[in-house]
């Protein structure tokens, strides 16, 4: 049975396990638009079908979400982390 779980990942919007079933999600992905958002969990369940961004892939990918290239350009335009930097966050005030 497929599962999936929330997480802060410091370099990915996602991530999947095609042995276990299990996707991941990281936690920024609540900041950005929904539409970025759909266009991580269908693409992380395409990789349920295949490992690789290949033919067969992007082929899924247009089937299920026409403009994924779109919302693709529009989350990677968009910092992965958004790091605050201060005396205030060291302080934990």
């Amino acid at each position: 049975m497929a599962k999936w779980t929330v997480r802060r990942m410091k370099t990915k919007w996602g991530s999947c396990n095609r042995e276990s079933a299990h996707i991941w999600f990281n936690i920024e992905l609540a900041k950005k638009h929904p539409d970025c958002l759909e266009y991580i969990v269908v693409h992380e369940l395409m990789h349920l079908r295949e490992r690789h961004h290949n033919e067969r892939f992007t082929e899924s990918m247009d089937q299920h979400l026409p403009d994924w290239r779109a919302r693709r350009d529009e989350l990677n335009a968009a910092p992965l982390v958004q790091v605050k930097w201060g005396i205030t966050d060291v302080a934990g005030s």
